[in-house]
């Protein structure tokens, strides 16, 4: 916000208790002074405390009033510009972080924020661009280097990513997303033995259980042979799936397994025979020898693909008597995901596009998320003769339980799917990957999905 040489009362204490986070009280002055006039620093301020209540459509509505009066304040510009983004009306805000540049072309952060606007449109090259002009003004500037190094990664130029990731370590060594989005641009493109270590850096987050003290040593490799190990699970349900077979390999060595695991899917883990405990994370530690985290059991063991002979399912579920029809081919079908992912955008399929693919009677089509328990969509995926999926749990369901399953990836996936695996992945034989080629283009998929379909 910026100030007048010669304030109102009204906003001066405004603008002191904003900047107190007494935003309830920076409101009543301003509301007292637009009771008697329409103001334009009151409505600014206003509009402002709305984009931190996350009252977008507000938020907009107060700065527009404010822009009636000072069309061309270019702060007053950039909390518009940042309400619409924070609303996702993304050209909107390209609109406006463009009209703050053509009036003022050195403030790093707007052009931060047009290659943001830009990234979200998939306009990736215009995004790289506004984001090395933020870099000239400002070449310390350590989270346009961290996203400049998330797009050149969105445009398949991962050398580029590297060197920007590496780049934010050199500026700020304990900065911990760049280590992470290294690791994970490094398995994404096949360098296993630096991602493993790289990885590592997500233990230095802040989630509770990384902080724990279990008061054990942590495993990094001793002697496991009638040892007591707790694995940890983290993250997702389906990287536990994922990882699982890690500890099962311990077991076999000798080691007696507990895992510490999140609730969903507690039960399930329970009946694997060679799991001696599973508690959730809030449960009992029982005496142990050491512990350690789940995927760090990757590292450890030095995993790569062909490192070690795998086998395959390396889960066991009890087998019941399938309630669909015997007499049609069951396929599991996943082509939407929760909003609130991170990467929605990116891997789910346009809505109700494989609607005529399962027009031969021969098959009978299983919507996989509709299935609100972990349970049931584990039975339901073993019951299913195969899987179409897009990114998230069920590929490691299936994988897991060895079911035949086609894993429809963005053009750049997560880092589980090594991009020098085209059409297979490392981690599931059963599996078949169908990639995009272009960013957001998903007919090339649909369409060889539609031709095995029909010579199934």
């Amino acid at each position: 916000m910026a100030k007048q040489n010669t304030l109102k009362p009204e906003i001066s204490k405004a603008i002191n208790a904003f900047s107190q986070n007494n935003y309830e009280e920076a409101e009543k002055h301003c509301s007292a002074l637009l009771s008697k006039e329409n103001d334009a620093d009151a409505n600014h301020i206003i509009g402002c405390i709305r984009m931190r209540e996350k009252k977008f459509v507000e938020s907009i509505s107060y700065i527009n009033k404010a822009l009636l009066v000072k069309k061309d304040d270019i702060g007053i510009l950039i909390s518009l510009g940042c309400a619409q983004s924070s609303k996702k009306d993304y050209t909107d805000s390209i609109t406006t972080f463009e009209k703050v540049i053509a009036l003022k072309n050195d403030i790093s952060q707007v052009h931060f924020y047009l290659g943001e606007s830009y990234r979200q449109t998939d306009q990736f090259n215009k995004a790289v661009e506004a984001f090395k002009r933020c870099l000239e003004i400002t070449p310390d500037h350590i989270g346009c280097q961290l996203i400049l190094g998330i797009t050149y990664e969105e445009l398949k130029k991962f050398d580029q990513a590297i060197n920007f990731y590496k780049s934010c370590i050199e500026t700020f060594p304990d900065y911990i997303e760049p280590h992470v989005n290294l690791a994970m641009c490094y398995l994404l493109t096949g360098n296993y033995a630096d991602g493993w270590r790289e990885y590592e850096w997500r233990l230095k987050m802040p989630v509770e259980f990384y902080k724990r003290d279990f008061g054990k040593p942590y495993w990094n490799g001793q002697d496991i042979v009638g040892k007591h190990l707790m694995v940890v699970a983290e993250q997702s349900v389906g990287e536990t799936f994922q990882y699982l077979r890690f500890a099962r390999q311990l077991a076999f060595e000798g080691a007696v397994i507990t895992i510490m695991a999140q609730d969903p899917i507690i039960n399930f883990l329970k009946t694997q025979e060679w799991v001696s405990r599973v508690i959730p994370y809030d449960g009992e530690v029982p005496e142990i020898d050491y512990y350690c985290f789940m995927i760090s059991l990757a590292k450890t063991l030095e995993w790569e693909p062909n490192t070690y002979s795998q086998k395959f399912p390396y889960v066991t579920i009890e087998k019941k008597a399938s309630p669909f029809n015997k007499n049609k081919k069951k396929i599991g079908l996943v082509t939407t995901a929760p909003k609130e992912l991170s990467n929605y955008k990116q891997i789910v399929l346009p809505e109700n596009v494989l609607e005529n693919f399962f027009s031969n009677k021969k098959f009978e089509v299983i919507d996989l998320t509709l299935i609100n328990e972990l349970d049931d969509l584990i039975s339901t995926v073993d019951y299913c003769d195969f899987i179409i999926t897009i990114e998230g749990i069920v590929p490691h369901i299936a994988g897991a339980l060895n079911k035949e399953t086609w894993v429809m990836l963005p053009a750049v996936p997560k880092h589980t799917w090594d991009l020098n695996f085209k059409t297979s992945s490392p981690w599931y034989p059963s599996l078949e990957l169908f990639r995009q080629e272009i960013n957001g283009d998903w007919s090339g998929v649909l369409n060889r999905i539609k031709e095995r379909l029909e010579n199934v």
